[in-house]
């Protein structure tokens, strides 16, 4: 008994969102008759894997110190090039892979400018995010363009009866799980997120770990697009507008530091989980969509300040031992 008790207790301390979000499940299928259904499930899952699959690519810049303002511009761009004349036409795996080219070229180009210029990753994201989305609707000309149906199977088939999104999502977890935990380079993320200058005077390649971090969130960005796209049937001229404060409150719900340092992807997940469950339900409330905009920003502005009186309480604590 007291075993079981320490492995709950432990699984808590590991993942206290899970508990909010199963609460949340339960108000709300109480609520709402049909929001505990099966069907309804199997939505949120569909709907939540977009922003999972950017999310996790955001965990890995966070998990940095940095930032990337960029991600739903990037998201745009990666769909408005999917509708292209080039690839209107190409088979769905030629389409998929130049999509994800896409997108590694776009996280190289935020990557390589931090890295190499040093200049702050909020003022490098929100430059490109200009760029990517300027890009973005000079190809599209700012207009609806359907996407032709061999282009829609990744949103709307199944393997083995799960939905081609999340079986996306849960791969690119999975993966996220294995590159945090079990390789160099996850290690190397929270080295340099801990302390910067430490990685560095210790000799581990800080550039390419950055610019590597910025790379993959570009490529998982350009996917989750194509997730988003292909549900839709059609890239819309205000795809991913804002997504990119939607995926960072997910990390930052999930425990990923604003910091650095400290992070989870399962803890990612939920927090993008807790979002769409939420957002499901203001839809099932019949609530303003503009209450979401009011939830995530309260989110996000909670994390915020919590994590600066974090910051600020861990330095007090620190500098009389500096000191002596």
């Amino acid at each position: 008994m007291s075993s079981t008790y320490q492995w709950c207790a432990r699984a808590l301390r590991r993942q206290p969102l899970f508990p909010v979000w199963l609460v949340l499940v339960l108000a709300l299928s109480g609520l709402y008759d049909e929001f505990g259904t099966g069907a309804n499930f199997r939505n949120i899952a569909i709907q939540a894997s977009p922003l999972i699959i950017a999310a996790v690519g955001a965990t890995f810049v966070i998990m940095t110190g940095g930032i990337d303002l960029s991600v739903g511009a990037m998201l745009f761009l990666a769909a408005a090039i999917e509708s292209s004349r080039a690839f209107v036409s190409a088979p769905a795996g030629v389409v998929f892979a130049a999509i994800a080219v896409t997108g590694l070229l776009m996280g190289l180009v935020n990557g390589v400018a931090i890295a190499l210029t040093r200049v702050p990753a909020l003022i490098v994201t929100l430059a490109s995010m200009q760029v990517f989305r300027g890009a973005g609707g000079h190809i599209t000309g700012q207009q609806n363009i359907d996407l032709p149906a061999h282009l829609r199977g990744i949103g709307t088939g199944s393997l083995l009866g799960v939905p081609a999104p999340v079986l996306l999502a849960a791969v690119t977890t999975l993966g996220g799980v294995l590159v945090f935990g079990r390789t160099v380079f996850g290690r190397y993320l929270q080295a340099i997120g801990s302390n910067r200058a430490a990685a560095l005077n210790a000799g581990l390649p800080v550039r390419a770990v950055t610019i590597g971090a910025y790379a993959l969130a570009g490529v998982l960005a350009a996917l989750a697009s194509l997730t988003q796209t292909a549900r839709l049937g059609a890239v819309q001229p205000s795809i991913g507008d804002g997504y990119e404060l939607t995926v960072i409150t997910a990390v930052v719900l999930g425990g990923t530091s604003l910091f650095g340092g400290r992070g989870s992807i399962t803890g990612t997940v939920l927090g993008a989980l807790v979002l769409t469950t939420a957002q499901t339900g203001l839809v099932f409330s019949g609530a303003s969509p503009y209450v979401f905009d009011i939830v995530r920003g309260g989110v996000l502005l909670v994390a915020v300040i919590a994590a600066g009186i974090r910051w600020r309480t861990l330095a007090q604590a620190l500098r009389p031992a500096a000191a002596s």
